[in-house]
């Protein structure tokens, strides 16, 4: 087990591997690990949400943004139809697992506010 499969099973999250793709599921908000790469994905909205939606997606871009902010620059950003992905590349797996544990650690104030 490495460390961040370590670190995720402590908090409650959860890593599923599919390949060369990770999925980290955190309660209501997922993002994924490909390439020594991470893709944060925000939703937009396309305005047929209902306010529950709305207020899913407001956790979920909180979610991203926090975790983006703990990752550090430089960020780049990607649009793929009603999602926009922050994307953070790493050189190593080392740094790409630190890197996610700190940014975790960060929004834990955060979620426990949601």
């Amino acid at each position: 087990m490495t460390k961040l499969e370590d670190y995720l099973k402590r908090k409650g999250f959860t890593i599923v591997i599919e390949g060369q793709r990770e999925r980290i599921l955190m309660d209501n908000y997922e993002f994924f690990i490909e390439n020594l790469t991470i893709f944060l994905p925000i939703p937009l909205p396309t305005g047929r949400e209902s306010l529950d939606d709305l207020i899913g997606m407001g956790i979920r871009y909180a979610r991203a943004s926090r975790i983006s902010q703990g990752l550090g620059a430089p960020l780049e950003y990607k649009l793929d139809n009603a999602t926009i992905y922050i994307i953070k590349k790493f050189q190593n797996r080392e740094d790409l697992e630190n890197s996610i544990i700190k940014a975790l650690e960060g929004i834990e104030s955060l979620r426990y506010f949601l």
